[in-house]
Parts: structure tokens; sequence; C-alpha cells
């Protein structure tokens, strides 16, 4: 999985499809979603996933206004299409990853 900083982040959004989920290393329910996204990586290679520490990249969630974690955002073209929070199962994800077009 990709790590995204601030600084990659613009770079990361080039992607055609793209999943960046928000992070911190002391959240435990994020390392759950984490090992989600991983195994999703070679089930969806059209996908790009990303992961971002909220603990030393701060400027990508405060954009997105991302008020906790685990946050998962989808994003085509660039643009947010989607976003899930919380209580995340590897359900959720799919499910979603699905309905992207």
């Amino acid at each position: 999985m990709n790590q995204i900083t601030d600084a990659t982040f613009p770079d990361f959004l080039k992607n055609h499809l793209a999943v960046l989920s928000f992070t911190s290393p002391w959240c435990a329910a994020c390392k759950k979603v984490h090992a989600h996204t991983e195994v999703m990586e070679d089930t969806y290679p059209a996908i790009t996933f990303g992961s971002l520490d909220i603990s030393t990249s701060p400027e990508t969630p405060a954009r997105y206004q991302v008020f906790g974690i685990p946050t998962i955002i989808f994003f085509k073209d660039g643009t947010e299409v989607k976003r899930l929070s919380g209580t995340i199962s590897e359900k959720d994800i799919v499910k979603e990853l699905n309905l992207l077009p």
C-alpha cells in the first residue's frame, strides 16, 4: 500500500480511481481497516490504495475535514465520491469499491 503524505497527495489524486485511508499508529481500529484494504489491492488492481498518517501529514485531513479516524475517502479523477468513517467493515469497503464506476 502506498504511504501518502501531504507532499505526495496531489500525485496520488492523479489516479483514475483511488482510495485513501486516514490513519495513525496509535489507532487500533485503523490497523484493522488497513489490513482489509491491503488484501483488496490484489482484488481491485485498477484502484490505487493509499494510507495517510494524520499525525505527520495534517494538511490533507484538514482540507478534507477528516475529524475522526479511521476514515476512508474514495476518489474518482481527483474528486471525492464517497466517504466511510468510524467502524468500517471489510463488507462496507467492498460494497463501495463495487459501486465505483
